[in-house]
């Protein structure tokens, strides 16, 4: 179940997003083939998986590329927002072989959530951005808690890190691999957000994801022979 963007786009827009679907994923492909990378740990997602329920991969917003590139072909079924931009990620994930489903906070919203606790429950794994579609970075929104709370579901937190790389200027750095550089994809320990919670309980949750998050990208940079930024 996938819900087109909100709005009718431009001429501009169609173009763009043409030529995104068209060359993104090629990009993606050959960027992801020049980092010499290693993963670790991808073994607590099959461990995570095996368990039936379901499994949530989070993983930040502006650590996103070679994530996508390493689990391509795979069927995950990825949260894309409505926002605009969510709509040239959904046409390049698409061809990368990932199953989108649509919703933001301010649109749409309810529909991705339900169609993802259904993609839960029949034991896929969906990947979400805590902090997207605009951030603020490192910060965690309500969706990643309920989905995780109702569903029952494990949530692996999952990062990466290269170097040498590009940072780009935008609100989540995102980081983008040089060719050449080596690279680390980390899979972090699985874990359980409980089903009942009040409030105080939900941002403690909130803050545990933080937190997972937050470790699985500095220990990457750590490997990976980087500093750890700030914020």
């Amino acid at each position: 179940m996938t819900s087109p963007a909100v709005g009718e786009p431009t001429l501009q827009e169609r173009l763009l997003y043409g030529t995104a679907a068209a060359l993104g994923p090629s990009l993606i492909r050959l960027l992801g083939a020049l980092c010499r990378y290693r993963v670790v740990g991808e073994d607590r997602l099959e461990a995570a998986q095996a368990l039936g329920k379901g499994t949530i991969i989070a993983l930040w917003h502006g650590r996103m590329l070679l994530p996508v590139f390493h689990l391509r072909r795979r069927g995950i079924c990825a949260l894309v927002s409505l926002h605009r931009d969510g709509e040239l990620i959904a046409r390049i994930v698409q061809r990368l072989g990932y199953v989108t489903r649509r919703g933001s906070p301010k649109e749409g919203g309810r529909e991705g959530f339900l169609a993802m606790l259904h993609d839960l429950r029949a034991g896929s794994i969906v990947a979400i951005f805590p902090d997207g579609p605009t951030g603020p970075r490192h910060s965690v929104r309500d969706g990643v808690v309920h989905l995780a709370r109702l569903s029952g579901a494990p949530v692996v937190p999952i990062s990466f890190s290269s170097n040498p790389s590009w940072r780009a200027g935008s609100w989540d750095r995102f980081m983008i691999m040089k060719p050449f550089s080596r690279g680390v994809l980390l899979f972090g320990e699985p874990f359980v957000i409980e089903r009942h919670s009040d409030r105080a309980q939900l941002e403690r949750q909130r803050d545990l994801i933080r937190e997972k998050l937050l470790e699985v990208e500095r220990e990457a940079d750590r490997m990976a022979g980087l500093e750890q930024e700030q914020g």
